[in-house]
């Protein structure tokens, strides 16, 4: 049928008559069957929502060259999609001059175009008022700032679902935990169907495309997760709860269909809370616990439990292998024989009365409830095994760790990689890692993959365990010293491993390259620069970006972005490896000096602010402040104080560098102490003050201790805001206090730094910042263990011991006062006696705290005698008059 006769069979009849449609109606019919839109919904290689997010991502002229033809394919159409409509809006108002094409098709949209397409988009419930309201939330400089503007909507303006999910996409530049909690509160209170009422009856019946659906919960989901994992990592178990809520908010009907789609956001959240965080992944694994716990618990306590999937049962033992030991476990690892294998030993009745199923580890013992549901083990599941301390093949010890990713589909096979890689990792020394390398090898006659030679490797590398640590094996990644038993030397060299250079040459006769892991391992550990340039051309990286790292070279940005990020984390961290100690008075090469200096450098190209890496991984920075903060680096050719001045001006300088791309955590707070204290003891030792002798063309004013006193309370400060709730749904819920995690080290080093600066001021609101907050220390106390209470305990005998002189008596009685009242709290709370303050004191082996506390003997020694001399000579002028 024609257009035409369409339009003719459509026209209403020149009579009044309640079913033929309204003025308005007709002109809507109208304009669909002339308008020049073909489609309504054309099928688009990139979402109109995806392109949106290019855009907020393309903030120079080269970005938007780079996504120039999704921009002018989005705005050639002429389609009703919101998300359409809204970017080509948005376009409108921009400065297009510099993509033509781009604004050739958004000025060739005429006025009635315009009109057409906001008119149907009205008979839909969204207006043009709407969408100016969502343009100026996109146009916030950063992502905490366009949250915030969501966040203020009045309720009378609708917001679409896939604009909260364009604030939310992972490379949104978000740097508040604020953000993430009012994200967090928004969605459950704007799109959750349990929140969403209107007139007496929920939204999702008025209209169901503001409700989230579970695909899109799930998106939304992962996006935050990532976050979190990155800026919050405690608020994962927020993030639970946030789960948990809407899966409350889901009807509750029992068809089949609305339980599997619970089982499967309760599944996905399983998995999606094993991911580690970005920063101390290994000991932010025990909040990944506690948001599956709470998701396990939730569960249980339904009346019709979730069923949990395979891949859920994986999720909670990886993350029980990343766990502390329990009390009964370490009490299992205590019962080892030094030899191999290591057989169980019986220390008293107790432990004879136990089978070998009591001494399962947390995360075999979620093995075998797997296998009791139903799922056979395969190897991944095995190497799950291994590390938790029942390897199958070859005995193991329980070892704490991040495993590496599995692998599916056609690469399922390279499984057994992961199996043998693990059983490798779960030894504790280099002559049982080698021992299980070959028995592997002799068993199975497969040859090792890049991954097995990756733990051998790290094994290698591995250092030797000091004597005094009480470590246990496989807590940490040293290894223990070989038990020799009585072999003979002959035995002894045929069980000893080969050095890193023979296994290295063998692996690349085998044909395989490094990659992965093992090419990391092996560039962190590298002697050489060159050595390191090897490793990197065996792997087949391009020869160009290769170069681009060599010394005294200024290469561009786009050739640096071809190394990824892993392997230039692992440059950077050699880099900073191979800085010179100072030794005597010898002349240090300049090649050698300036490799941290080069480390910056190539940090500032690589790590571009405006770019996502930039914005978003700091861990080349943190592994540079920890260089700068090593005692003796020698970074000039100069005296070790003029060292220890340019190492602190460096790092301020990072500091400045870091605060304007990715934020300043507390890691990177407590490496400018230590290297601030550094600098401080230097000064100290050579009896010159923080005033003067400054390295050559140096800012001196850098060094005043007020200056640098100042920067790190700002800093401290930061750290130290307290999250605001506000109004958020989740304020009763478990959501940290800080954004940060500030341990009894951080309080303890950043009070040893005071005091070395000599700002008893910052040093007594340091003490009231922790009596205020002693519930908080105490966890984080208890969480760490017999540590971190005499951390706290240290940290009161650091202000007794350099503050505590200079205080009046009025002072020090009303801050007694307060310990005394935290002392039902808790227990690590003591006000230190003169023998704990000088037992403290004593402790330093490198006569530092000796000397800053003679130095503040003597400062009150000469105080108290001024005082005196004034007080008689206001007496003598008494006696004149």
């Amino acid at each position: 049928m024609h257009i035409p006769s369409v339009i003719a069979s459509a026209k209403p009849a020149a009579r009044k008559n309640p079913l033929w449609a309204s003025k308005t109606d007709w002109d809507q019919t109208l304009s669909r069957l002339t308008g020049s839109r073909r489609q309504r919904h054309p099928k688009l290689r990139q979402s109109p929502s995806l392109v949106v997010s290019m855009r907020l991502r393309s903030r120079t002229d080269r970005q938007k060259k780079v996504y120039g033809k999704p921009f002018e394919l989005a705005a050639k159409l002429r389609a009703d999609r919101l998300p359409l409509v809204m970017l080509q809006t948005w376009m409108a108002r921009q400065d297009i001059q510099n993509e033509p094409r781009v604004n050739l098709f958004i000025n060739s949209i005429s006025p009635s175009d315009w009109a057409d397409r906001f008119r149907i988009l009205k008979s839909r419930g969204w207006t043009k008022e709407h969408i100016d309201h969502w343009i100026w939330i996109l146009s916030g400089e950063d992502g905490d700032v366009r949250v915030a503007r969501l966040v203020s909507t009045k309720k009378s303006i609708p917001t679409p679902i896939f604009l909260v999910s364009i604030l939310s996409r992972s490379d949104a530049r978000i740097y508040k935990a604020e953000t993430l909690l009012s994200l967090m509160t928004f969605a459950s209170t704007r799109h959750f169907r349990s929140d969403l009422k209107f007139s007496g009856e929920t939204l999702a019946l008025r209209n169901p495309k503001m409700v989230m659906t579970t695909s899109q919960f799930l998106l939304f989901l992962r996006r935050l997760g990532k976050h979190v994992r990155r800026i919050w990592p405690r608020s994962i178990v927020t993030l639970a709860r946030f789960t948990a809520k809407y899966i409350e908010g889901m009807p509750s009907s029992a068809n089949a269909r609305s339980y599997h789609e619970k089982c499967s956001i309760f599944n996905t959240a399983l998995q999606l809370f094993k991911r580690p965080a970005v920063i101390q992944p290994i000991v932010n694994m025990e909040y990944n616990w506690r948001a599956q716990k709470f998701l396990l618990a939730m569960s249980d306590n339904l009346e019709k439990p979730f069923i949990i999937n395979k891949a859920s049962y994986r999720a909670v033992r990886e993350v029980m292998i990343g766990l502390k030991k329990s009390k009964t476990e370490r009490a299992v690892a205590l019962r080892y024989t030094k030899s191999w294998p290591p057989y169980r030993q019986d220390f008293d009745g107790l432990d004879a009365k136990r089978t070998a199923e009591d001494d399962y580890s947390r995360s075999v013992r979620a093995g075998v409830l797997m296998k009791e549901a139903g799922y056979p083990d395969d190897d991944y599941d095995k190497a799950l095994d291994a590390l938790g301390g029942m390897g199958a093949d070859s005995p193991t010890i329980q070892t704490r760790g991040v495993l590496p990713r599995i692998l599916k589909g056609e690469e399922e096979v390279e499984n057994f990689s992961v199996r043998w890689a693990a059983s490798i990792r779960a030894t504790r020394n280099t002559q049982e890692a080698w021992k299980v390398f070959n028995e592997f090898r002799t068993q199975t006659g497969e040859s090792p993959t890049a991954q097995v030679y990756g733990e051998m490797f790290i094994k290698l590398h591995a250092p030797l365990v000091q004597q005094e640590s009480t470590v246990l094996p496989g807590d940490a990644r040293e290894v223990f010293p070989v038990h020799n038993a009585n072999y003979t030397e002959y035995e002894l060299a045929r069980l000893s491993p080969p050095s890193v250079s023979e296994l290295y040459d063998r692996m690349i006769n085998e044909g395989v390259k490094p990659e992965g892991q093992c090419l990391l391992t092996l560039i962190t550990n590298a002697n050489s620069l060159e050595e390191a340039s090897r490793y990197l051309h065996d792997n087949g990286l391009d020869p160009i970006g290769i170069g681009a790292l060599a010394l005294f070279k200024e290469a561009p940005s786009d050739v640096l972005r071809r190394i990824p990020l892993l392997i230039f984390c692992s440059y950077i961290q050699l880099l900073c490896k191979l800085q010179p100690h100072r030794h005597g008075k010898e002349k240090v090469p300049l090649e050698d000096l300036y490799l941290v200096r080069h480390a910056i450098n190539l940090c500032n190209l690589r790590l571009v602010p405006n770019t996502t890496e930039g914005s978003t991984f700091g861990t080349p920075w943190s592994i540079i402040l920890r260089a700068l903060a090593r005692p003796r680096l020698c970074v000039m050719n100069g005296t070790q104080v003029d060292n220890d001045i340019q190492a602190l001006s460096i790092s301020m300088n990072v500091i400045q560098h870091v605060q304007v791309r990715t934020g300043v955590n507390a890691e990177m707070f407590l490496y400018l102490c230590r290297a601030a204290q550094k600098a401080a003891t230097s000064r100290l030792g050579s009896h010159k003050t923080l005033l003067g002798g400054t390295g050559k063309g140096e800012d001196s004013s850098i060094f005043l201790p007020e200056t640098i006193s100042q920067s790190l309370k700002t800093l401290f400060s930061r750290l130290t805001k307290p999250i605001d709730t506000g109004n958020s749904i989740f304020r009763d819920f478990e959501v940290p206090i800080f954004a940060h995690n500030i341990e009894p080290a951080h309080l303890h080093t950043y009070m040893r730094t005071l005091a070395f600066l000599g700002d008893t001021k910052a040093m007594n609101e340091l003490l009231g910042w922790m009596l205020r907050n002693k519930v908080y220390v105490d966890e984080e106390a208890e969480r760490i263990g017999i540590r971190g209470q005499a951390l706290v305990v240290k940290t009161l005998c650091a202000f007794q011991a350099f503050a505590g002189p200079l205080l009046t008596n009025d002072e020090e009685a009303d801050i007694i006062s307060h310990i005394e009242d935290t002392e039902s709290i808790a227990g690590s709370w003591r006000w230190p006696t003169p023998e704990d303050v000088n037992n403290y004191v004593q402790s330093d082996r490198r006569g530092h705290s000796q000397q800053l506390q003679q130095k503040i003997m003597s400062r009150r020694f000469l105080a108290s005698q001024q005082q005196g001399e004034n007080t008689m000579g206001t007496a003598s002028a008494g006696m004149d008059v």
